[in-house]
């Protein structure tokens, strides 16, 4: 684990410094394999911030799959979460630092990044490290989804193979509300909920919960919240019978088709719509949550902009009963 792009990444920054201590990045990103039944798992272990991971972590996450795919142990990768949820993506606190943004304690801390301080982050780290290296891995891949799945963690179930959920489970990506239509992979979106369920995600940024989702296409079965991981650990069985080789032949045939379907193109347009996305022209009543975040405080900023829509579209609170 030598968090390359970390390392890199932190350089531009002068605000604060990414996570990248890799004992403390290991606890938070957990992998282990069971031999006998040919699982990988990687558990999300940061749960009292919801699993949201330090922007580093989700480079742990891209390593942890690729060890798990050249592992001739390991068949399946499991995918799951530690405490009340799957996990909420990356941590609001770091977001936009890593592409150079600065506190915005002066005029020279105000600039904007370039471009160019965008576009190689957003392609090798938010995209690239881990939701690309999933999207392309040749072992199966199983969510185990309670809870929320925002963000990162709802980038990771739109390209893994299944996606196995309780009914508290909710999907959205955050990222909708606060900057805007661009910046996620359009292609995986419009595969996995059809073109007018995936218009109505972005443009009202709501919540989709376990039973549409399931309707939709992206869960392949919503179970009760006792039995998920026995339905997780049965849907793992029930592929491990298959050879190794021909799951990975399988899964290499369907990325062909896949790229014929615009995969391709929308990796692509992934990292260069984040990169356009994180560079909005802000009118005085649009709602700008760096500013925000650097006046409030993370957690009253997201709260405030939560409440501002009515109950159906809010993306916190669904969990009360079930924490």
């Amino acid at each position: 684990m030598k968090n390359r792009i970390a390392e890199l990444l932190s350089n531009q920054w002068t605000a604060r410094k990414m996570r990248t201590d890799e004992e403390e990045l290991s606890h938070f990103v957990k992998y282990e394999v069971d031999e006998d039944k040919h699982v990988a798992t990687i558990t999300f272990n940061r749960p009292e911030t919801l699993n949201a991971l330090p922007v580093a972590g989700l480079e742990i996450v891209g390593d942890r799959v690729r060890e798990a795919e050249y592992d001739n142990r390991v068949k399946v990768i499991v995918f799951r979460g530690e405490g009340p949820c799957f996990g909420t993506g990356a941590d609001g606190d770091e977001l936009g630092y890593y592409i150079g943004y600065q506190d915005g304690g002066s005029k020279e801390a105000r600039r904007r990044p370039a471009q160019r301080q965008r576009m190689l982050p957003d392609r090798d780290m938010v995209m690239g490290a881990f939701t690309d290296v999933v999207a392309n891995c040749l072992k199966a891949t199983i969510c185990e989804v309670h809870g929320y799945c925002y963000g990162g963690h709802m980038q990771i179930a739109l390209v893994s193979d299944i996606v196995i959920a309780s009914p508290d489970a909710t999907f959205t990506h955050p990222a909708f509300r606060y900057l805007g239509c661009a910046p996620q992979d359009m292609y995986q979106w419009i595969e996995n909920l059809g073109v007018k369920k995936m218009k109505e995600i972005m443009l009202t940024m709501r919540p989709l919960e376990a039973d549409e989702a399931e309707v939709a296409g992206l869960v392949n079965k919503v179970v009760p919240r006792d039995e998920l991981s026995n339905w997780v650990r049965d849907y793992a069985q029930a592929i491990s019978m298959m050879p190794l080789d021909g799951i990975m032949m399988g899964k290499a045939n369907m990325q062909v088709m896949a790229n014929a379907r615009g995969k391709a193109i929308g990796e692509n347009m992934t990292w260069i719509g984040h990169a356009w996305a994180t560079n909005l022209q802000l009118t005085e009543d649009d709602y700008n949550f760096l500013r925000e975040r650097r006046e409030k405080g993370l957690g009253t900023a997201l709260k405030e902009r939560d409440a501002a829509v009515a109950p159906f579209f809010r993306l916190g609170g669904r969990m009360k009963d079930n924490i």
